[in-house]
């Protein structure tokens, strides 16, 4: 990814959680990947990170529908699609509480396919998921950010 933005790095913190802004938090703020501006960030800060990434390697923990409609909620309805969304959205709550913005993005990677996430305070807009193997959108994506 580095080569397609030059300008960002890409942390794996999947093993840090942010400890020094999230300790009142009851569970662990610890995205897999957090993304920097900066360059300078190691390990998981949620007060600089410009967008958090969640690999999920089982379709089933995919938090979203692959057909949604109007009989077939976008929010996938299993215990395990819960939790990831659940996951996703306490990463997403944390980083709008911990930095004054008007909206930011995640990026969910179930297996080889991938969903853009764009959060803001009054909730979150999904995209299809897509092929990242095949289709340029996640590079584009990072790289116009």
């Amino acid at each position: 990814m580095q080569e397609f933005a030059p300008q960002l790095s890409f942390v794996n913190t999947s093993k840090h959680a942010d400890t020094k802004n999230c300790a009142s938090f009851t569970f662990n703020v610890m995205p897999d990947v957090c993304v920097y501006a900066d360059g300078t960030s190691d390990g998981c800060d949620i007060t600089k990170a410009e967008v958090h990434i969640e690999f999920k390697w089982n379709d089933a923990l995919d938090a979203f529908s692959k057909n949604p409609g109007v009989n077939n909620p976008i929010v996938s309805q299993t215990d395990k699609a819960f939790d990831t969304l659940g996951q996703i959205t306490s990463y997403a709550a944390a980083q709008l509480g911990a930095q004054y913005r008007t909206h930011l993005f995640s990026v969910l990677v179930i297996r080889n396919r991938a969903r853009l996430i764009r959060w803001d305070r009054e909730g979150a807009i999904v995209t299809n998921a897509f092929d990242y193997q095949h289709e340029p959108h996640l590079a584009d994506f990072f790289y116009r950010f």
